[in-house]
């Protein structure tokens, strides 16, 4: 049964005022590292305000975002292609109010939605003025998003509870999907960890207690079954038979199956650093580390012992987000060397990195669609206004 949230309407209007706590991680040197290679870029530090329009694809996102066949970040179909070539196409903010404290993004086929720490804001693609997504405020600090079937599913930061709303039909009845059990004397604490969706199910990760997450996308299982526990678990991505997830400190994707619900964790893949983010796209589990600047990757049914690719490394540049399309997989960079964010690009299963576009410092979150590239900025330790970017998908 699926149980909707009766919003007062005081909560329409004012969202609870949410501590915003950006956690930062504590770095362990890595792997001696070779630098990533790096070619023409074109500047966002000075970016314009102008509309966009990413076209009607499937939503995507490097965030967890699409669910269907591929699982979380499933590929974007292609667009007819742009006019503009790798390191010139232009990068504009979208506009609008978009609150503060930034995280997770998805894309729907009018819209980049993305949690702000008080609600999730629909940015329109074309040009329209962002607004708060109905439903969606009110409910203390959103943070990590999935977009799968029409329904947003999001994190609450706060205390770990996930919340889920209709975008397609559009309702403002919020589900609230299910709260992670409670320990005794111990706050949950999501912290970083990602949010999934796959079929009729949502899977997420918390810091704690540290395990993997899932319940009914419909709310009809109030409370989260446990997945697995894990040291420090973050990214999360599903496919038909498998949860695959990161662990931060062990350095290691791992997975179980999910029907039935395996009994051990397998180590599916070692990584080169600290994993964050990963999406599964294609029968591939992508992943980004962000103390080695590590992009790699590992098909779903290769052997168990069998080494990642390694698209890049990069020691001086933090990897924080990535997206895959149907050729090219793309990935944020924090601060680079010279203390400026990136957007990367390489084609999928080669080492041709190149650099999109150079800007301001503490590139984020990415999502990508048919014709498009979305990113927001986050400084962590500072509370800013947010900004969301995007640009064309090169024509080469």
């Amino acid at each position: 049964m699926v149980k909707e949230i009766a919003l007062p309407c005081a909560l329409l209007a004012l969202g609870a005022a949410g501590s915003g706590c950006n956690l930062i991680f504590g770095i362990e040197p890595g792997t001696d590292a070779t630098p990533a290679s790096s070619s023409t870029t074109a500047s966002a530090a000075t970016a314009t305000t102008g509309p966009g329009d990413g076209g009607s694809a499937q939503a995507t996102s490097g965030a967890g975002g699409a669910g269907g066949a591929d699982g979380a970040g499933g590929r974007a179909p292609s667009c007819p292609p742009s006019s503009c070539a790798a390191g010139e196409c232009p990068v504009t903010q979208m506009p609008g109010v978009l609150g503060s404290n930034p995280k997770g993004m998805a894309v729907t086929p009018d819209a980049v939605l993305m949690a702000n720490d008080e609600a999730i804001v629909a940015i329109p693609k074309d040009g329209g003025a962002a607004r708060t997504l109905p439903g969606t405020l009110g409910f203390g600090d959103t943070t990590w998003v999935t977009y799968s079937g029409g329904q947003l599913s999001w994190m609450n930061w706060s205390n770990g509870d996930v919340l889920g709303i209709s975008v397609d039909p559009p309702s403002s009845s919020p589900i609230r999907i299910a709260e992670v059990p409670r320990q005794e004397d111990e706050d949950v604490i999501p912290g970083f960890g990602r949010i999934a969706s796959f079929g009729d199910s949502v899977y997420w990760a918390t810091q704690t207690p540290p395990a993997v997450w899932r319940a009914k996308a419909d709310g009809s299982q109030p409370v989260a079954e446990q997945v697995a526990t894990s040291d420090h678990p973050i990214g999360v991505a599903v496919d038909a038979t498998h949860v695959y997830w990161s662990d931060y400190w062990a350095s290691q994707i791992l997975r179980k199956t999910k029907e039935p619900l395996g009994e051990t964790a397998e180590v599916f893949a070692e990584t080169n650093g600290n994993p964050t983010e990963i999406v599964l796209a294609g029968g591939v589990v992508y992943w980004v580390t962000d103390n080695t600047g590590a992009v790699q990757s590992k098909a779903t049914d290769a052997a168990p012992g069998a080494p990642p690719f390694t698209t890049t490394v990069d020691a001086q540049a933090v990897a924080k987000s990535l997206a895959v399309d149907d050729e090219f997989v793309y990935w944020t960079v924090y601060e680079n060397s010279e203390g400026q964010g990136e957007v990367r690009r390489a084609h999928i299963g080669k080492g041709d990195t190149i650099t999109l576009t150079t800007g301001q410092p503490y590139f984020f979150e990415i999502a990508v669609d048919c014709g498009f590239i979305y990113w927001n900025v986050n400084d962590l330790e500072a509370e800013e206004d947010a900004v969301v970017f995007q640009m064309p998908k090169p024509s080469n």
